[in-house]
């Protein structure tokens, strides 16, 4: 055996075992990092009906847009449009556009400047659903 054939024999050892840590390293990563089945972001959605009454959900999730999460959650119907979702319907409640009834999304008490398929859902985020008349 030559003397180059002896040198890399303990590299390319070093390599199988370098990739088996690898490997083992993520399957342990996989079977211990928490599958978010509650979600990894709690907030709060206030549905505030024609009368003024506050229905308040307390969720959890693991979705980047608060569209997807409420709608994943059945809260939340609507119509795709060029900008987005447009909110029709709020936890069974259905905004009557011929009486000019719409849904205002406010976020942490400021009426959103985002629609809901753009607004990201933070981590104790405050969220807010108004049935309001008028155009």
């Amino acid at each position: 055996m030559s003397t180059k054939t002896k040198n890399q024999k303990p590299l390319i050892i070093a390599a199988i075992v370098f990739v088996v840590l690898v490997v083992a390293g993520v399957v342990i990563w996989q079977v211990t990092v928490p599958k978010g089945t509650a979600g990894a972001k709690a907030y709060t959605l206030t549905v505030v009906d024609a009368d003024g009454k506050e229905t308040v959900h307390n969720l959890n999730t693991d979705e980047e847009m608060l569209g997807t999460a409420l709608q994943d959650a059945d809260l939340i119907e609507g119509e795709e449009s060029e900008y987005g979702l447009f909110v029709t319907k709020v936890d069974g409640i259905e905004a009557d556009s011929a009486n000019q009834e719409w849904w205002c999304l406010t976020i942490n008490g400021e009426m959103a400047s985002t629609g809901v398929d753009s607004t990201p859902v933070e981590d104790g985020g405050k969220y807010e659903f108004t049935l309001t008349v008028g155009y």
